[in-house]
């Protein structure tokens, strides 16, 4: 892929990039602890520190997505984004627009399963 089709993925990365931001943003409040001396009774508790484990999964899942998609910015300024780590071939523009922290092509991925 040259750099004029790579170049073409910025905006799209970026977009995304500050659509996690502030997804990380608005879940701040919901990942802070459950202080123990606060009276909410022990089920209310409980679901108070269910709820707050599934937000840190969340959380998670959007770090780690977010450090694909600035990956994905890096691969980009150095011209092997588009480009499959397995067999170096181009990863196919619809996929990319799809997924564009994707670093295998579909038929490499489809070998690795």
């Amino acid at each position: 892929m040259d750099q004029t089709a790579q170049d073409r993925f910025r905006p799209l990365i970026a977009q995304r990039l500050a659509e996690l931001a502030a997804e990380l943003e608005a879940q701040a409040d919901s990942v802070q602890p459950i202080s123990p001396d606060v009276s909410i009774g022990r089920l209310s508790r409980l679901d108070s520190m269910q709820a707050q484990q599934m937000a840190l999964a969340g959380r998670r899942r959007l770090e780690e997505q977010r450090s694909r998609l600035q990956e994905a910015m890096r691969r980009i300024d150095t011209g092997a984004f588009g480009r499959c780590l397995i067999c170096s071939q181009d990863i196919a523009i619809e996929r990319l627009e799809h997924q564009p922290d994707a670093v295998t092509c579909v038929p490499c991925l489809s070998r690795r399963k």
